[in-house]
């Protein structure tokens, strides 16, 4: 029954702590919090950690003072159940049943027994197992809770406590999931001065990364400087700081520092042991950033060798083809040009420069003055991308197809098959891989995750809930045929999925060929209907929403009832926050597909004038033809095809070919005098 609670309240830290990230509000206007300690600055959590750890840990400890003054639940703890619970909570979380095993790991962690092994090595393996759970989940500010119970132990940092080091690294990476830096600084704060080395290094990056936020560079890069080799985020810092470098103009510094990570002859001596799987993704960066600091200083022949370090196996080969490709073409070695883009195109794959790149192509044959093959590439690229333009605009215009599209785009694996906005499938596949998403959104998009995922647990709640409550009423009897009335939640889901069903068939009879006045009352009839909706959600009641215990009785069905209210109440406030997420998402994807809009609107306007220089090149190459046939010149290919005889002046005489060997040539290094001696 703890473990029903803890999900439950779960879904009330998420309905509570989702906010605008970061870098959204950053990129909208919205000011940042000034800094609050050693140059870390940003914006606090929505919900402080002590309430929510009070909301988890205590309501949690009520339960289970009900159910022991019931004589219910686990009479006694043993040290063999907290190690048996940890093992069955690392195998849930292998399957990916994240909330059974936070419901499993919590009834153990906040029973009123725990404190007797909560210093022992299985006891601080439960409670890292709990916040990575949470974590895992985001749910965050309890994990937190959790990681810092590890952190500040006594004993925590003597000998080889490993836990308080783990902890470390995980509340980490929540802040650079969460981008709650201040926060986790604060968490932080009982780290020793003589913690690992390794364990300093995370600290460092974390607050480089928060620095960077607070647009201050210079304390970046010396925060970054501090990130050791032993520290698994040693190629992140060293990139980043080479980055700020770069960007103030020292190309030379930045360089140095992305050849520590990116040269293969530094490599095997500079790659830190205690790198994650991300190390190898960084060095693939590193070496794009190496090609384009050299391009952009015209070194060609340098930016082609960087480029050639990205292996054949990285997601980032056809970013360092087309870009060497482009270095080549730059330097006017059109041939090597014309390799490099063949080989992107033997990939077969969609990319992020799938559209520039086929341009390239084009102005590269060209450049070889095989201008009907020119034409032919644009005039495909200029069938192929304006649907893609149009479809984009399209889906611009309509809520749900956007969504669906970023989802695809994120995924870079397209609709699957599926059609979106009136668009096909191989347009939508094409629009995915050329969409260029804003950071924020895939942070926008996991906090919206969260939610739905802990709403859909919130109405489990309250079914476990209803079926609790009726057992006590009857003592344990039969459960009783009671409605239990209808389920808003999957009620305003089934409408929003009917309206964006709607909307796509709406958007393909657009693309059928509808025209503007015909479409002009649905798009109005929708507009209405998807405001409709949003209002409906904002103007649900709101509810008290009191923690549990507050104000209420300590038996069993008085928490029962008291959690039943809330989580109805939660449910008005997920509807809120999911309507808030939601705008956010459409501002962040429209911007996308502007962008999206612009860039192939600029290429297909270089297309058309890529048609005319192909003309032009073709008409010169005939008057030159023409020029050199009256002057008496034959093209090469016309000298095998015609007579060459009925061109001879009157002074001329034609010798036809005999093959190559000739009698009185050499053959071999001897003279053939066979003629001689007859």
């Amino acid at each position: 029954m703890a473990g029903r609670m803890a999900k439950c309240l779960a879904a009330a830290l998420v309905a509570q702590g989702l906010g605008v990230p970061a870098a959204f509000a950053q990129s909208h206007g919205a000011s940042l919090p000034a800094s609050n300690g050693p140059g870390v600055a940003a914006p606090a959590p929505a919900v402080p950690a002590a309430q929510g750890d009070q909301l988890f840990a205590e309501a949690l400890k009520a339960y289970h003072a009900a159910l022991a003054a019931r004589h219910l639940g686990q009479q006694e703890l043993r040290k063999e159940d907290v190690a048996a619970r940890v093992a069955e909570g690392e195998r849930l979380m292998s399957a990916e049943r994240v909330d059974d095993a936070i419901a499993r790991l919590v009834e153990i962690v906040e029973s009123a027994q725990f404190d007797s092994f909560a210093d022992s090595e299985e006891g601080r393996a439960i409670v890292f197992r709990l916040g990575d759970a949470l974590a895992e989940a985001r749910i965050y500010v309890p994990a937190r809770g959790y990681f810092r119970r590890l952190v500040e132990a006594k004993g925590a940092w003597q000998g080889t406590n490993l836990w308080a080091r783990r902890a470390v690294g995980r509340l980490v990476d929540i802040a650079l999931q969460s981008e709650e830096y201040l926060a986790i600084a604060t968490d932080l704060v009982a780290v020793p001065p003589d913690a690992p080395e390794e364990v300093r290094g995370e600290i460092a990056y974390m607050n480089g990364r928060a620095l960077e936020v607070a647009h201050d560079p210079e304390a970046a890069l010396a925060a970054y400087a501090r990130v050791t080799q032993r520290c698994r985020f040693w190629a992140q810092a060293t990139y980043l700081a080479a980055l700020i470098d770069v960007e103030k103009g020292n190309f030379k510094d930045g360089e140095n520092l992305l050849c520590k990570v990116a040269d293969p002859k530094r490599s095997s001596a500079t790659t830190p042991v205690f790198a994650d799987e991300q190390f190898f993704a960084v060095r693939d960066l590193a070496r794009l950033g190496l090609g384009r600091i050299a391009h952009e200083q015209r070194r060609n022949d340098d930016a082609r060798y960087y480029y050639y370090l990205v292996p054949r196996d990285s997601d980032r080969l056809a970013e360092a083809l087309y870009e060497a490709a482009t270095t080549r073409y730059e330097k006017k070695d059109y041939a090597g040009a014309r390799e490099l883009i063949d080989e992107l195109a033997a990939l077969g794959v969609h990319h992020r420069y799938e559209d520039e790149a086929w341009v390239l192509d084009a102005w590269i044959d060209l450049a070889l003055c095989r201008f009907a093959d020119a034409d032919k590439k644009l005039v495909t690229f200029l069938a192929r991308y304006e649907p893609v333009r149009d479809a984009a605009r399209r889906i611009a215009a309509q809520g749900g197809s956007i969504q669906r599209l970023l989802a695809a785009a994120r995924a870079r694996t397209g609709s699957g098959g599926v059609e979106i906005g009136g668009a096909s499938a191989d347009v939508v596949r094409t629009i995915a891989a050329l969409l260029r998403v804003d950071p924020a959104y895939d942070r926008l998009v996991g906090r919206r995750a969260a939610l739905e995922r802990e709403a859909s647990g919130l109405v489990h709640a309250l079914r476990a809930i209803g079926d609790m409550q009726r057992a006590l009423a009857n003592n344990g009897g039969v459960r009783a045929a009671v409605d239990e009335g209808p389920d808003t939640v999957r009620a305003a889901r089934a409408a929003r999925d009917a309206l964006d069903g709607v909307e796509q068939q709406t958007g393909a009879v657009e693309a059928a060929g509808a025209s503007a006045e015909q479409m002009a009352p649905l798009k109005r009839q929708l507009a209405d209907l998807r405001a409709r909706l949003g209002n409906r959600d904002a103007g649900a009641p709101q509810g008290a929403g009191g923690r549990v215990g507050e104000g209420v009785g300590a038996d069993l069905p008085d928490l029962l009832r008291a959690d039943s209210a809330m989580a109805r109440a939660l449910q008005s406030r997920i509807a809120v926050t999911r309507t808030e997420l939601e705008a956010q998402e459409a501002t962040l994807a429209v911007d996308a597909l502007r962008r999206l809009d612009l860039r192939l609107s600029r290429l297909l306007r270089r297309a058309r004038l890529g048609r005319i220089d192909s003309v032009l090149g073709r008409k010169r190459a005939l008057e030159v033809e023409v020029e050199a046939i009256r002057m008496g010149y034959l093209p090469s290919d016309a000298v095998d095809s015609l007579d060459a005889a009925r061109y001879l002046e009157d002074n001329e005489e034609y010798w036809p070919f005999e093959g190559d060997d000739w009698p009185d040539e050499y053959v071999g290094s001897e003279i053939d005098d066979t003629s001689t001696r007859k």
